[in-house]
């Protein structure tokens, strides 16, 4: 069984100890996240800390979890997995990232875990909820006919195969 996440962490420190964490967050620990998508098994967190240069701190990682979400184009409910792939860095207050990394001020203060990744999560989340393309309808609208394969045009080509006549190769 894995050590449960801690509930606070200063990056600077973890950064100097190459800390990784890994474990899970119960479903009620992101309340924000709820509230735009129902989520449906905790929230897989693994994260590595690393301490580069003298005021900056990398953090890398995953997380996943299962949410519930409205299809916007077809109204119908549907469950999908939310993974994000996490990049940041911890830095002193003004200071830029030499490598194009979005920069988080505060490398001494404490940092609240579940507050961090549900933030990731919530930035890692789709803008527009929908099921994958081809799976719904929107209300109103006939289903998508499948795209003619590419090839040799036939325009009448159905007319044969209705009047019992073998279509040539």
């Amino acid at each position: 069984m894995r050590d449960p996440l801690p509930e606070t962490i200063i990056p600077r420190r973890a950064g100097q100890q190459a800390l990784t964490v890994s474990g899970s967050l119960p479903e009620g620990a992101t309340p924000r996240l709820t509230e735009s998508f129902g989520v449906r098994a905790p929230v897989t967190v693994n994260l590595r800390f690393g301490a580069y240069g003298d005021d900056k701190v990398l953090v890398t990682g995953q997380l996943m979890t299962r949410v519930m979400g409205q299809c916007q184009r077809c109204l119908e409910p549907f469950e999908a997995g939310l993974e994000t792939e996490v990049e940041v860095e911890f830095g002193l207050e003004n200071s830029c990232s030499d490598r194009g990394r979005e920069i988080i001020p505060g490398i001494d203060r404490e940092l609240n875990l579940a507050e961090f990744v549900e933030d990731e999560l919530l930035l890692g989340a789709p803008m527009v909820a929908l099921h994958d393309e081809g799976t719904c309808v929107p209300p109103g609208e006939a289903p998508v006919q499948k795209a003619v394969v590419a090839g040799r045009r036939r325009p009448f080509g159905e007319l044969g195969s209705l009047l019992g006549r073998k279509e040539p190769d």
